[in-house]
């Protein structure tokens, strides 16, 4: 009966194993898909999607990296000033909301969470305006001020959420040796919350990269556009369907990730985890 129990452990975890390898697999089927099609020319996957590559067309790669390597710088800045800016104001309005006291502070805070139940669609109609009404259509200023705008609610909540949790007792030594609020701000709170920041930064870099609707329908110029929406044209600047150029541009707009992912996968999960668990 001794060896029962770890014989029944073992297969079990060896079962839990194979279950989760299994659904690893699937999961990167899609990816390996795509790859495998980025090698192909349009003839070879109409005529047999899942035979081999033969030959290998890396030329595909070339056509599609010498025609998006500028919409990828594109986005690039777009993203990193956006993701910044987004920073900036969650830093500054969860430190508000955490550690300052006002009239109306709890209605606000969560007057401004409320808006975390309104679909994005719904609010296409209205930014539009504001950006013909303000001149900036066509411009980066037409995606970096609405990302910012719209991206900083949930940090709010978090970081409101991480700065609270902050001992009260520096914040007051702080103020007994002359320090103003900005300046506990930046020399206290942030440096604290390194962990939730990066995990912010993370998931608004991700969304932004993602974003299609809103960048086709701001930008008109292929020059100023990022680079999911040129990929979306890819057609319209060859010429003509050529299917493995237009996937070897998907692989190429999925490296920003990846690198993302695996630079900054460690700082993701610190941030998550770190409310989890209260000393």
């Amino acid at each position: 009966m001794k060896n029962e129990k770890p014989i029944r452990k073992t297969l079990f975890q060896i079962i839990i194993f194979s279950l989760a390898f299994l659904l690893l697999l699937l999961t990167f089927i899609p990816v390996f898909t795509m790859i495998f099609l980025s090698l192909k020319s349009t003839v070879q996957i109409y005529g047999d999607f899942f035979a081999l590559p033969n030959p290998i067309e890396w030329g595909n790669y070339n056509k599609a990296i010498s025609m998006l390597i500028p919409n990828m710088i594109n986005t690039i800045i777009v993203v990193s000033a956006g993701t910044l800016l987004t920073l900036v104001l969650c830093a500054m309005s969860g430190y508000v909301f955490a550690r300052l006291t006002f009239p109306l502070k709890n209605f606000l805070f969560v007057a401004v969470i409320a808006l975390m139940m309104v679909p994005g669609v719904l609010l296409l109609t209205p930014q539009y305006s504001l950006i013909q009404k303000y001149g900036i259509y066509n411009t980066w200023w037409a995606l970096i001020l609405p990302w910012a705008a719209g991206g900083q609610i949930f940090g709010i909540l978090l970081c409101r959420t991480s700065m609270a949790q902050l001992p009260s007792e520096m914040f007051e030594a702080a103020r007994i040796d002359g320090c103003g609020e900005f300046n506990a701000l930046i020399r206290i709170a942030l440096p604290l919350s390194k962990p939730i920041l990066s995990t912010i930064g993370v998931m608004t870099m991700v969304s932004f990269y993602n974003d299609f609707i809103w960048p086709l329908i701001v930008i008109e110029n292929n020059t100023k556009q990022v680079i999911n929406v040129a990929i979306r044209v890819f057609q319209s600047m060859t010429g003509n369907v050529d299917l493995g150029s237009m996937v070897a541009g998907f692989v190429f707009a999925t490296i920003p990730l990846f690198l993302l992912f695996i630079f900054t996968s460690r700082l993701y999960i610190e941030g998550i985890t770190s409310g989890a668990v209260k000393a």
